[in-house]
């Protein structure tokens, strides 16, 4: 259940990151699944960039303490498709990830991403990788399942 909210959080996290940013902060209020509320504060977007380097998002739920700061760090060029590249700190009630690393594409047409999240000591828990309609998924013990076609689909 924690993950599908974190999943929704990330995707919510992603449409502001590439919103663009100002120097002006805004704070959002949404619900999780169990209706606790999560506080959602970001650099408001000028809507000329796509990947605001330096622009921060911090997510945090009052009633538990668990929350993450997502920075933007840069643009990278993977595999032929340039892509955004943020990181986040996390603080998680089970303390079992403390980092997240994302890659989304500039592009708007294009499904591209890669998710890695990492313990404390900074070791690979898992990895979501889709790029050119195939999705691979990586766990800590570096076992692979990959399938073929696109999101959508």
């Amino acid at each position: 259940m924690k993950n599908k909210f974190m999943i929704f959080i990330l995707l919510l996290v992603l449409s502001l990151a590439v919103s663009g940013c100002s120097d002006k902060e805004e704070t959002i209020t949404v619900q999780d699944e169990e209706g606790n509320d999560v506080d959602i504060t970001y650099t408001e977007g000028s809507e000329d960039e796509v990947c605001p380097v330096g622009s921060t998002i911090t997510m945090s739920n009052p009633n538990t303490g668990e929350g993450m700061v997502m920075e933007i760090v840069g643009t990278e060029v993977i595999e032929g498709v340039e892509m955004c590249h943020m990181v986040a700190d996390i603080n998680a009630e089970d303390g079992e990830v403390a980092k997240m690393e994302m890659y989304t594409p500039i592009n708007d047409d294009d499904e591209s991403f890669i998710m890695t999240y990492y313990d404390e000591d900074g070791n690979v828990l898992s990895e979501m990788k889709f790029m050119d309609g195939k999705m691979t998924m990586t766990d800590e013990n570096g076992e692979t399942f990959e399938m073929t076609g696109g999101m959508g689909e």
